[in-house]
């Protein structure tokens, strides 16, 4: 006997699109975006040495505050991403068949 598929509920929609596909695609998207402007600020600031650079210190808090705008730039753009997702599911919803089209009563099949 086939059983019957459970209610869409509310909360089957708000967990039934985040599959574990979207779980990794997740962590790899939170992961770059930390880690990439972390990596790269650290690269430029090895260019930027007390000696070498006039006011190597004020260079260095301008790379800081660069990395942590570009880290919250890629934290809302994974987070729009997400949200994208979401709509997306939901506005497939699940497959619901209703009734045939009504044919023209003299057309043929």
């Amino acid at each position: 006997m086939p059983t019957e598929p459970a209610p869409y509920t509310l909360r089957s929609a708000l967990t039934r699109w985040f599959t574990p596909r979207l779980r990794r695609q997740l962590c790899q998207a939170l992961a770059a975006a930390l880690l990439l402007p972390w990596l790269i600020g650290a690269w430029v600031k090895q260019f930027v040495q007390p000696g070498l650079h006039d006011r190597a210190e004020r260079a260095s808090a301008l790379i800081d505050y660069m990395v942590l705008g570009g880290m919250l730039f890629s934290l809302s753009m994974v987070l729009t991403w997400l949200i994208g997702m979401w709509v997306l599911a939901v506005m497939q919803g699940p497959r619901l068949d209703g009734d045939a089209f009504p044919a023209e009563p003299d057309a043929q099949p």
